[in-house]
């Protein structure tokens, strides 16, 4: 049996299936002779990002390849990874190169497909300053998405994360925590994203040496995030997804992921969701015990959002037309006060410049 496993499963949200939108989360996973790969990607909701679905998309893809080379390219990597600075740069290093391969690929794609007028018309009317960019060669934001991959090997793991979502590690004695530290400017509907001018600077990065080397490694797209009220009932799901994978072996525990996942979305946050990850078989299964009485223990605590007792017609969806990539809400709020400067000191924001906020 191979000891590494990873998988990889994404379902259109059920908002976006109510507006008529396509999926715009994309997954990747592959098992290599040294290591296992799983990545995450979260396009952006609003209509002003018009093909986030083809940079999420990208943005799998070029982790993937570039991840490759990476770990082809590295001698001695254990003990060059122990190094606390040599790691950081080389990681650094990592990240540059698959933001500047998505750079090429959206850059591309564009060339060979640019903005038609149907797209464009997309575009909410009170979001047009999108439109005059676009149409005026700046294309970048429209392939806007988030990125979150892991990478396990038998003496090491790491990953890196840029956006929201999140990463959720088991180990070997069945604690569950989340590796990679969060970002302030990830707050309600707003992200950072590989479309903003600082992407090579933003991402935030896990390591795990071999004597901290996990079970389980699940990552997730926002949607799946949303739909628990919080962190913990989030790492009961996972918990639970383990013991299912156990119990019933990675082919069929990862079928039923993927028939629950669409009922996630329907019952919890309507958003794309996707849900990838690397399973270490043999731990996992040494540790699945202690799963199961810290799932007991938690469940008697908090409940699913998910439950079967809720009714998806009586939900209320997120807002997703609104801006959503930081550096956009940060360029719109400095017009704001430009603007404000303008006029008497005494005059008010008005109510609808904090709405689009």
């Amino acid at each position: 049996m191979q000891r590494l496993l990873s998988f990889a499963q994404t379902s259109i949200g059920a908002s976006h299936l109510n507006r008529g939108l396509v999926c715009q989360d994309s997954s990747a996973c592959a098992d290599n002779e040294k290591y296992s790969f799983a990545a995450a990607a979260d396009g952006h909701g609003s209509l002003c990002y018009l093909r986030t679905d083809r940079g999420s998309k990208f943005a799998v893809e070029c982790a993937e390849d570039c991840v490759r080379e990476f770990l082809e390219g590295l001698e001695n990597a254990e003990e060059v990874l122990a190094d606390e600075r040599q790691r950081e740069q080389l990681f650094n290093q990592l990240w540059r190169s698959i933001i500047a391969r998505w750079h090429d690929k959206t850059e591309q794609d564009f060339k060979n497909d640019p903005f038609s007028e149907e797209e464009l018309d997309r575009i909410p009317k009170k979001f047009a300053n999108y439109r005059t960019r676009y149409e005026a060669g700046d294309y970048l934001g429209a392939y806007g998405t988030t990125l979150l991959f892991a990478v396990v090997t038998r003496n090491y793991a790491f990953g890196a994360q840029i956006g929201d979502g999140k990463c959720v590690v088991i180990d070997g004695d069945s604690n569950v925590f989340a590796p990679v530290p969060e970002d302030p400017r990830c707050y309600e509907n707003v992200t950072t994203s590989m479309c903003q001018d600082d992407a090579a600077l933003s991402a935030r990065f896990f390591y795990l040496p071999k004597g901290l080397m996990p079970a389980a490694v699940f990552l997730c797209s926002d949607g799946v995030e949303n739909s628990y009220w919080n962190e913990e009932q989030l790492f009961c799901f996972f918990r639970g997804l383990a013991l299912t994978i156990v119990e019933n072996g990675m082919e069929e525990g990862i079928s039923q992921l993927a028939e629950f996942l669409p009922s996630m979305s329907k019952k919890g946050s309507g958003d794309d969701v996707t849900c990838s990850g690397i399973i270490d078989i043999t731990k996992l299964n040494s540790c699945s015990d202690g799963i199961r009485e810290d799932l007991e223990v938690a469940s008697l605590a908090a409940a699913s959002t998910v439950g079967e007792s809720l009714e998806a017609e009586e939900i209320e969806y997120d807002d997703e037309e609104l801006q959503q990539v930081i550096s956009d809400v940060i360029s719109d709020n400095e017009a704001v006060d430009g603007e404000e400067e303008t006029n008497e000191t005494t005059v008010e924001p008005s109510d609808e410049t904090d709405s689009e906020e």
